[in-house]
């Protein structure tokens, strides 16, 4: 984020700590510890409430649960298998009057459920003194409800796959007053260069929940210098501890149900990695990272790996200059790079177009959740007027473009013409909580660890630190200019996204800038985007909620129109409904079906 936004949002970045021990808390049912593999969500969708078996993906070991009958309104999960949400949708359908078979069921927290074992967990469940006749039915209803969320025999070994004795200082088998399964974690710092330990980058690594793959997708948060442990704890680790939230949860949208992913803090300056700031370039940063890189490689036993770079806001930047240099290294051995994803970027001259070209028709279009006066607003629309920002929209905001655009003016923090800042001051008078990250979100409640990560204990950690550049200047060139078209040419598969209620990367503002930049042989997009994006992803985080205060399983199932997508030349295009800056955060589905597309598990959003 630009300096200027820094000194805005200041007072709350203060209480937007990041979560850095993850305190005690049982989860209401182990079920809703993990979410659906995209197989077989695919099959699901296809076959309805049918009873063709599918394969779900390996999971870990049952957490322990408080025994007790379950409620009307939430029967018990299938077992271990952390599938409470669907399971509850195939129970319901296989089982007449579910509350009155199941009141009384009171397997163990432990016990695991197995096609084989049916009778007896029937027995259980409608009462010993009830008809074998009866037993049995249910017996077989339940095995059929439950059998496709069962893993089946694999041949692989339940091991940690990436465990070795280089690998074992990393392991973080626990978290401070965690009780539940955190299953395979690695964390700590790597040395950049392995001949001098004074400089290294903090990473957490988590393997995928799923069959292995050769793969790593990478996860960068901005600032510069905003720790990408915020990502893994709020926006799309294996849990999460968010806004609000006062106990850890699992992510049902967890990207490591797709995927391997590496979150590092980076550059030096950042977080918990350590040294001292040499940078004055995205080039030099970007070697920094490809130089750590190699060596995590090496200590994990990592080779010919696909490669995703993948970040929000000044990510922007350090997305695109990693990604190239990976490209550069012409060594697919450790440098696969096959595609790249970014979300509220700050590419092209976003400080302006993102940030003021764009601010008023934001502010109009989103005024009944901001609060502004009607004079206050008449004045910004006149200032819109004369500071010339209407006049450039109309001339340059066109699909194909109209032309390149003329290089943004500088606008001083405490110029007139600083509409967002301007419009920011106001909010805040009126809300003392409003958040141009999320316009709708409430204040934040913040919290607050270190020696079960890794984390070296002499840094005194802060969520958004810096400078990460000598002078704190970063002179590289824009991205669009040339390093973000090379990684589009190179993959065919880099995704751009911005979120509707982001008041600090404005999408018509990201819009404006890949309207300002050439790829593939074209000036921008030469079509409006218009494609709707339908999620129909099941709702595995909020929808236990709605069933326990008793409406129905299906109210937030598929979630509907959550956004428009373009692709054009290798670039996909994707602006995201009702979603902050952080869009992991705030519209995990619309994220996870973003990343879906950028591992190429499907060609369409």
């Amino acid at each position: 984020m630009s300096s200027k936004l820094m000194r805005i949002v200041a007072a709350f970045l203060a209480v937007f700590a990041l979560v850095s021990t993850v305190s005690a808390g049982r989860l209401m049912d182990v079920g809703q510890n993990k979410g659906y593999s995209p197989k077989l969500v695919e099959r699901l969708r296809k076959r309805g409430t049918g009873h063709a078996k599918a394969k779900p993906q390996p999971v870990m070991e049952r957490a322990a649960v408080t025994a007790g009958a379950p409620t009307a309104t939430s029967p018990p999960s299938c077992g271990g298998n952390k599938c409470a949400n669907a399971f509850n949708k195939q129970f319901t359908a296989s089982l007449d009057n579910l509350e009155s078979f199941c009141s009384s069921w009171t397997a163990a927290p432990t016990a695991a459920f197995s096609p084989t074992g049916t009778a007896t967990w029937a027995a259980n469940c409608v009462g010993t003194s009830t008809a074998a006749s009866v037993q049995s039915a249910v017996a077989s209803k339940v095995s059929s409800a439950c059998s496709c969320f069962v893993p089946e025999p694999t041949s692989i070994p339940r091991g940690f796959r990436f465990l070795n004795k280089n690998t074992e200082p990393y392991q973080v088998k626990s978290l401070p007053l965690v009780n539940f399964d955190i299953g395979e974690m690695y964390s700590g710092l790597i040395p950049i260069d392995m001949d001098d330990p004074s400089r290294a980058l903090f990473f957490v690594f988590q393997p995928t929940d799923g069959p292995p793959v050769d793969e790593v997708t990478i996860w960068l948060n901005g600032g510069p210098g905003c720790s990408s442990l915020e990502g893994f704890f709020q926006e799309n680790g294996r849990f999460i501890w968010s806004w609000a939230q006062y106990e850890p949860m699992f992510n049902p949208y967890a990207w490591v149900n797709l995927t391997n992913v590496l979150w590092v803090e980076q550059p030096v300056g950042t977080g918990f990695s350590i040294g001292n700031v040499t940078a004055t370039s995205e080039e030099e940063i970007a070697q920094d990272f490809a130089d750590f890189f190699l060596n995590f490689q090496a200590i994990f036993g990592i080779s010919k790996f696909k490669i995703y770079v993948t970040g929000e806001s000044y990510a922007g930047r350090y997305v695109p200059y990693i990604s190239a240099a990976m490209l550069d290294k012409k060594d697919t051995e450790h440098f696969d790079l096959s595609g790249a994803l970014m979300y509220d970027p700050c590419i092209g001259s976003w400080d302006y177009v993102a940030e003021e070209v764009t601010a008023y028709p934001f502010i109009e279009a989103n005024n009944n959740m901001i609060g502004l006066n009607a004079s206050y607003l008449a004045t910004l629309k006149e200032l819109d007027k004369t500071c010339g920002f209407a006049d450039f929209r109309d001339k340059y905001y066109k699909f194909p473009p109209a032309g390149v655009q003329p290089v943004a003016p500088d606008i001083p923090f405490e110029s007139t013409c600083d509409i967002n800042t301007l419009a920011t001051y106001a909010a805040f008078k009126i809300n003392p909580c409003f958040n141009s990250y999320e316009l709708v979100t409430q204040c934040p409640i913040p919290a607050d660890v270190k020696a079960a990560m890794h984390a070296p204990t002499q840094v005194s950690w802060s969520e958004c630190t810096g400078p990460v550049f000598i002078n704190n200047e970063d002179s590289s060139l824009d991205p669009i200019q040339h390093v973000l078209p090379q990684v589009i040419e190179a993959t065919n598969r880099v995704l751009v996204s911005n979120a509707d209620l982001d008041f600090v990367i404005i999408t018509a503002g990201t819009l404006l800038s890949i309207q300002n930049m050439t790829w593939n042989g074209k000036l921008g997009f030469e079509k409006e985007p218009s494609t709707p994006t339908v999620i129909t992803l099941p709702d595995l985080q909020y929808q236990q909620t709605f069933v326990d205060n008793g409406y129905s399983f299906d109210l937030e199932d598929p979630q509907g129109t959550m956004g428009i997508n373009h692709y054009e030349r290798g670039l996909m295009w994707a602006q995201t409904y009702l979603s902050g800056h952080m869009q992991p955060q705030f519209q995990p589905r619309s994220a996870y079906r973003h990343l879906q597309w950028v591992l190429g598990h499907i060609e369409e959003l």
